[in-house]
């Protein structure tokens, strides 16, 4: 890594930290945080959620096997599971799902103002929901590790199985951290789930297709390195290969930070507004 992206390394570190520090002191926090869990895996909606993930990860855990069974080639489980792109485009609808209610229904039920009036920190608020809905999303992922430990990730090459199985799942978790900071965005400008939902898979799907795009429109090569950071396909092929790019750690995480400062700002306006 160069100098610069050891030091925008180290302010992204410093600001997780201290995000961390305010999030845990007082209690405050933790006490929203659980109770948002208890929302989330009391709905019918997360599990009905975590069945369509299973079923859509079950679906190209089969379809990857019948691809290696039927060909001789020198690639990974992994790699072909998650090559496909039908099943990003599948994976982007988990989003939505699961962040509509985070904001929109304090507001539809008029309990949104006594939050933000109450003893309660807007960043307490915020980081809870966020948090509950980044655990809800890392439980739903757990079968499909299950599955490929099951298998033993076999490959021609078990060392770059191993690498491609680590690199798919960390692109999966970059992923959404920063799509989960968008719905949080959308959840907090209306108070209509629906309308939150259409409005957080549109910019997921924005980012995503951007990239897609970009990567085959015939631009000067100086420029290629630039929009290669705005290029989730890009992102994928080199996690999924076993190659983990600090780089994308960086773009990833800035920009969930600078979408949930935003969040907390729509927030802050709401709280003195009333």
């Amino acid at each position: 890594m160069n100098t610069s992206t050891v030091i925008i390394t180290i302010l992204l570190l410093v600001i997780v930290i201290i995000s961390i520090q305010k999030f845990l002191s007082g209690g405050t926090g933790i006490v929203i945080l659980k109770k948002e869990l208890k929302s989330i895996f009391y709905s019918p909606i997360a599990w009905i959620v975590m069945a369509l993930v299973m079923l859509l990860n079950g679906f190209s855990f089969t379809a990857a096997l019948e691809i290696l069974r039927k060909t001789d080639v020198d690639e990974t489980l992994i790699g072909y599971t998650f090559s496909s792109t039908s099943f990003w485009l599948t994976y982007f609808f988990i989003f939505p799902v699961i962040t509509m209610r985070l904001f929109s229904e304090e507001k539809k039920l008029g309990t949104i103002e006594t939050l933000l009036t109450a003893p309660v920190q807007t960043i307490h608020l915020l980081l809870a929901k966020y948090l509950a809905a980044l655990v809800f999303y890392f439980i739903i992922w757990i079968p499909s590790a299950v599955n490929f430990f099951l298998f033993r990730i076999s490959s021609a090459d078990n060392a770059n199985a191993i690498g491609s199985f680590i690199g798919a799942y960390a692109i999966i978790f970059l992923v959404g951290i920063f799509n989960i900071a968008i719905g949080c965005l959308a959840s907090a400008l209306t108070k209509n789930q629906l309308v939150a939902a259409m409005a957080c898979f549109t910019f997921c799907m924005l980012h995503f297709l951007v990239g897609f795009i970009l990567q085959d429109l015939p631009v000067p090569e100086s420029w290629q390195g630039s929009l290669f950071y705005f290029s989730t396909v890009k992102h994928v092929q080199i996690f999924i290969s076993g190659l983990i790019d600090s780089r994308q750690f960086i773009y990833y995480l800035s920009f969930t930070i600078l979408i949930l400062s935003f969040t907390y700002n729509v927030l802050e306006y709401r709280k003195w507004k009333a």
